[in-house]
């Protein structure tokens, strides 16, 4: 076999250059989409790369000392029992202070010094009164009016008048601090509120004890009420708290408001006990005073500096008290400094928390030695507790220390990229906790210009998001969507709304960011993209869009694929929506100048020049490249909202490259037609599936084919109007090659001697290679429709008003190239067929001289067996359409000579004709083969449907053939609608239990006239047909109606017939109208036949009589000729006596008819 590229070679590869053209750019696809993910291996870029530095606030030399004492100060009154998560050993706190800070060990020893100078802070204890529940009733009513009174007892003893201790009496602490001693000068202690915590600031305040509102009525009160206490000594002091029923007469609330204006108690012990002693006076003295409901003392120095929430069990003053009930409580420690500043003021301590966690964020980034953006965010257990005590003894509320964590975290993301859900989940904790006035002016200005600063960083990361966020990576993408989500979060939190009011929206925003984006990146592109190539040289000028077209659709399908559903879904903008409409309208610019300019150019150039010098030769894959690359762009507006597709001025493209189409359609049509000849020139015969075998040529010619038609479908050209004379064009191309490689072929075969008559015909090999070559290409028209798209033409012409020759002419063509292909098939085929009648005429001539006593399988076997090996060989060689084709010719030879047999040979006896006939049925077995052959619809063709029925009349003996006769008479009756011979009225019906037929002759209509006065004598003649069956029934008739066309009867007839001679084959009751003439002989007008088996009762249903039964109209015959009938087959039985006496009879009949 001869290598198949010979052929392509013989026109440069012509058709396989521009059908790569698809895979060239899928080709360029994946190269780009290769060299991503080998950019995917490489880190992604930094954040910071892309965005301006802004400038951030720097300690000074002087403000980071002063930090560092904070700190240190911070960690030496370190308040509250250390509890997991917390480094308990102060030591090892600062040793990693000094390390986040870079301070030197002398350095370090003489700042610790300067902080241990510093006053120490106030520790204030802050007492949350929740809820109490299953408090005992003292009321009559079954319930009680509860209240709290609550206060500080120092930790030492103190000893009431009469010599007992108080009753939250503890032993006093040998190291008094200056304030203790204080609070022992005067005896009390001094409780106050920090002013700036606004959640307690409202309550009223109390020098020494406070007390909680009176909850009425109520056995499970909740108060929710806030107290501050300042402590001496959190290691030493408790919290006493009573709870007491109140009473309108007399109440211990009131002697509690009395005795805190009272100086000079030794203490609040003595105070408590001195409230109880008069609670108790009154009530010995038949007065009216509050009921005692239980009380709690509660240490300090267990609680953890992360404060505690606790159910207490009520006690009672001596263990004979029977108190029930539980009081839940919230505690917490903090501080306050007495250094001078403000106590309302926290901003500082915020502004320091702020800088101290920045510093430790720095330093554990430092550690990590990789990428920031991989860092999980959390800091050691001694940065945590060193933040945790500088929070609490700041007096940060939990809101404010989430916004903090906020401003730092965010803050050094403008130095290092750190994880963006990390920052997301500081701003969704922040905005949990967020609550009305829960932070000050001055806080929520610093807030709004982190947001704001967060914002803007984002926005310029979104402007280079092609560089910062690159789809290769999962990890860019990632932080792509995190930050998103950020923004995202930023603009539906209340208090971005509440202190930047006047902030655009963020869809707004990310909208004119995005197109910043694509207008700033196109430019960038183009400018490499013009920067390669010169403005004269036309190809470079081609290669260049090219690139830049690639370029355009790689960003495209990034956007569709991974950027798009991460902002419609996060930030709902919808992203490919506008880089698209901004990159079409700038690509369309370039294009109408670089690209019309340079196609103008070419076409004009183009004219007049040779074929193998035009534009298409010359650079036409460049052309046909930069189309389908500008192709695949403008598909990329399905993505957009229909409203927006149809005024894109790109999308006009295909109108530009009109001419480069049309002649390449010629040139293609001239190179197509090259190719067919050298492919014949080139033929060599190739084995194929089951040894069908066809040669080299048809696969060349079918593959050039689908060549065009594949560029055709590449090419896609929108406009289906306008694409009328191209499909046009490639249609009749292509039909017109079909054609011409079906003539170059078949006169191969005429030179090789095929159509010859000298000789023996044998089936050879070229012959099965001939026709199965052009069934073959004659196959690669049927996909035309489908591949050229006639039936979306065909509609684009209806919208488009064109004219019905139009629209039918495509498929007109390929029927037209189909039927000379078939004919061209059939003309081998048959000749085939004739080559091999002369041996199917000597075999069917055998099988009808045979012996009588000869059977038909036997008979017929020299047939059969001379069929079987010629099928053997087509067979095998055939295409299966090509075989089934010689399979009918050879049929028809068959079933011609076995119809020649009865047309030319002397008649036979019947038995003859039944072999003949038998054989016949052999035959259509060994043609269907079990439905692997012919098919059944070939075989039974109108040809064998006559012969078969000649053969079945044949067969039969004469009465059998009498009988025939008849039946064919009732069936012509049956298919008779004309009445031009007259109408007769009749009845009839059968009495089964007299075995008698009743018939009642009614009238007639429409007579044809028989005598000169243009009227006659009509008369009816009944009679039982056919004759051997009815021997005994005699004929009957009616009277004669003088002069008229239509005579009225009227007259009944019974006849003695059997049930089983009504059943008999061509059972018919005969009616013959005659003319009456008194001179000359009876004239025929018409006859009229009925089925016995079709007349009532004959069944054996009851019929009542006449009047039950409708009138039978029923249109009168004339006698006609029927070629192969049965009076036909009987009138060639020259010595069979019956038959010829049954034809003289009807013949006679026949005369009579005008």
């Amino acid at each position: 076999m001869l290598p198949a590229f010979r052929v392509q070679e013989s026109d440069g590869n012509f058709f396989e250059n521009f059908t790569a053209l698809a895979w060239r750019q899928q080709n360029k696809r994946l190269r780009a989409t290769s060299e991503d993910d080998k950019d995917g291996c490489k880190p992604l870029p930094s954040d910071t790369q892309y965005t301006s530095r802004t400038k951030l606030h720097q300690l000074s030399k002087k403000e980071f000392e002063l930090l560092y004492i904070e700190v240190l100060y911070t960690i030496k009154h370190k308040i509250g029992t250390t509890i997991g998560g917390h480094l308990p050993v102060i030591q090892d706190l600062y040793q990693y202070a000094q390390e986040a800070f870079h301070i030197l060990p002398e350095d370090h020893a003489h700042l610790l010094a300067k902080a241990t100078k510093e006053k120490p802070p106030i520790v204030v204890l802050n007492v949350t009164v929740i809820s109490a529940k299953g408090l005992e009733a003292k009321d009559p009513d079954g319930y009680s009016d509860p209240y709290c009174m609550l206060g500080i007892m120092p930790g030492q003893t103190w000893l009431s008048p009469e010599g007992e201790s108080g009753c939250g009496s503890m032993g006093s602490s040998d190291d008094e601090s200056p304030k203790q001693k204080e609070y022992k000068k005067k005896g009390l202690g001094k409780l106050s509120m920090k002013k700036k915590d606004r959640t307690v600031r409202d309550l009223l305040p109390a020098k020494y004890i406070q007390t909680t509102a009176v909850i009425n009525k109520n056995l499970n009160p909740v108060w929710n009420e806030k107290f501050r206490f300042d402590l001496d000594d959190c290691k030493t002091d408790r919290l006493h708290l009573d709870i007491w029923d109140h009473d309108e007469e007399f109440s211990v609330f009131d002697a509690a408001k009395k005795l805190n204006q009272v100086q000079g108690f030794k203490g609040l012990g003595r105070f408590f006990k001195q409230i109880a002693q008069s609670a108790r006076t009154s009530k010995s003295s038949g007065g009216s005073i509050d009921d005692f409901l239980g009380s709690v003392n509660v240490p300090l120095n267990d609680i953890p500096s992360t404060g505690v929430e606790k159910w207490f069990s009520l006690e009672g003053r001596s263990s004979r008290s029977n108190i029930t009930g539980q009081i839940n409580l919230r505690l917490s420690l903090s501080t306050r400094e007495d250094r001078g500043i403000p106590e309302d003021d926290n901003w500082t301590d915020m502004r320091q928390h702020v800088d101290l966690m920045c510093i430790f964020i720095e330093h554990e980034i430092h550690k990590f030695n990789d990428r920031a953006y991989k860092w999980n965010g959390e800091l050691p257990k001694a940065a945590l507790t060193i933040l945790h005590q500088h929070a609490i003894q700041g007096d940060l509320t939990e809101v404010q220390q989430a916004m903090c964590q906020w401003l730092a975290y965010s803050r050094k993301q403008q130095e290092h990229p750190l994880s963006y859900q990390l920052l997301l989940s500081f701003l969704q904790k922040f905005d949990m906790l967020w609550h009305p006035g829960a932070i000050s002016r001055d806080e929520e200005e610093h807030l709004a210009g982190s947001l704001n600063l967060f914002i803007e960083y984002s926005l310029s990361l979104i402007r280079k998001q092609r560089e910062v966020f690159p789809i290769n990576s999962k990890l860019a993408l990632s932080r792509l969507e995190n930050m998103l989500r950020c923004l995202a979060q930023i603009y539906e939190m209340k208090i971005f709304r509440k202190i930047c009011p006047f902030q655009k929206e963020l869809q707004p925003e990310i909208n004119s960011v995005v197109k910043k984006s694509a207008l700033e990146w196109y430019e960038r592109i183009l400018n490499v993209y013009k920067t390669k190539m010169r403005v004269d040289q036309d190809e470079e000028v081609l290669q260049g869009l090219i690139e830049l077209t690639n370029a355009l659709n790689t960003d495209m399908h990034h956007a569709v694929m991974f950027y798009t559903k991460l902002y419609e879904e996060l930030v709902k903008v919808p992203y490919f929506k506008n880089c698209y409409l901004q990159l079409e309208k700038l690509f369309g610019d370039e294009l109408s100048v670089s690209l019309k300019e340079t196609l103008s150019k070419l076409d004009k150039e183009g004219e007049g020049v040779q074929e193998e010098q035009s534009v298409i030769m010359t650079m036409g894959t460049t052309l046909f490249e930069l189309y389908l690359a500008i192709q695949e762009f403008c598909k990329f507006k399905e993505y957009l909202p229909a409203s927006m597709r149809k005024n894109l001025g790109i999308c006009q493209y295909y109108s530009w490259f009109k001419f480069a189409v049309h002649k390449w359609l010629y040139i293609a049509k001239h190179k197509a037609f090259q190719r067919i000849h050298k492919a014949v020139e080139l033929d060599k015969v190739v084995d194929v599936d089951k040894g069908v075998k066809y040669s080299t040529s048809a696969v060349d010619v079918c593959c050039c084919f689908s060549q065009i038609t594949e560029f055709w479908k590449q090419l896609d050209w929108p406009d289906l109007v306008g694409a009328y004379p191209m499909v046009k064009k490639v249609t009749e191309d292509i039909c017109n090659g079909a054609v011409l490689y079906a003539d170059i072929i078949h006169e191969k075969l005429k030179q090789a001697g095929y159509y010859d008559d000298e000789g023996q015909f044998d089936v050879k090999e070229q012959l099965c290679v001939t026709i199965n070559n052009i069934e073959q290409v004659r196959r690669s028209l049927l996909s035309l429709p489908e591949s050229l798209q006639f039936n979306q033409v065909h509609l684009a012409l209806d919208s488009n008003n064109a004219s019905s020759p139009i629209k039918t002419s495509l498929s007109e063509i390929t029927k037209e190239a189909n039927k000379e292909m078939v004919s061209k098939i059939k003309q081998v085929v048959d000749h085939v067929a004739n080559k091999m009648r002369p041996d199917i005429k000597k075999d069917v001539f055998h099988l009808n001289w045979a012996p009588e006593a000869v059977p038909a399988d036997d008979a017929v076997g020299d047939l059969l067996e001379y069929l079987d090996s010629n099928f053997l060989t087509l067979n095998s060689n055939l295409l299966k359409t090509n075989f089934d084709r010689i399979l009918e010719s050879i049929w028809i030879e068959v079933i011609e000579e076995f119809t020649d047999v009865l047309d030319s040979e002397e008649p036979k006896q019947p038995i003859f004709y039944q072999r003949m006939y038998d054989a016949l049925g052999l035959l259509v077995e060994f043609f269907n083969a079990n439905d692997k052959g012919l098919t059944m619809q070939a075989i039974l063709s109108p040809q064998f449907k006559e012969l078969k029925a000649r053969l079945n009349l044949h067969k039969l003996d004469t009465k059998s053939l009498i009988e025939r006769f008849y039946e064919e008479k009732l069936e012509e009756q049956k298919n008779c609608t004309s009445t031009e011979f007259g109408i007769l009225n009749i009845r009839t019906w059968y009495k089964s239990d007299t075995s008698t037929l009743l018939v009642e002759v009614l009238s007639a209509k429409d007579i044809i006239p028989l005598d000169a006065n243009g009227l006659s004598d009509p008369y009816v003649v009944i009679q039982f047909y056919p004759e051997h069956c009815f021997t005994n029934v005699p004929t009957q008739q009616t009277k004669v109606v003088k002069k008229t066309l239509h005579p009225l009867f009227e007259e009944s007839f019974e006849f003695n017939v059997s049930q089983k001679q009504c059943y008999q084959r061509g059972a018919a009751l005969v009616f013959t109208v005659m003319d009456h003439d008194y001179v000359f002989q009876n004239d025929f007008a018409g006859e009229v036949y009925l089925s016995l088996q079709e007349v009532p009762g004959v069944d054996g249903q009851e019929v009542t009589g006449f009047e039950a039964l409708n009138i039978m109209s029923l249109p009168l015959m004339q006698p006609k000729a029927k070629k192969f009938g049965a009076l036909d087959v009987l009138s060639s039985r020259v010595g069979d006596k019956d038959a010829q006496e049954f034809v003289k009879k009807r013949s006679k009949v026949e005369e009579q008819v005008l």
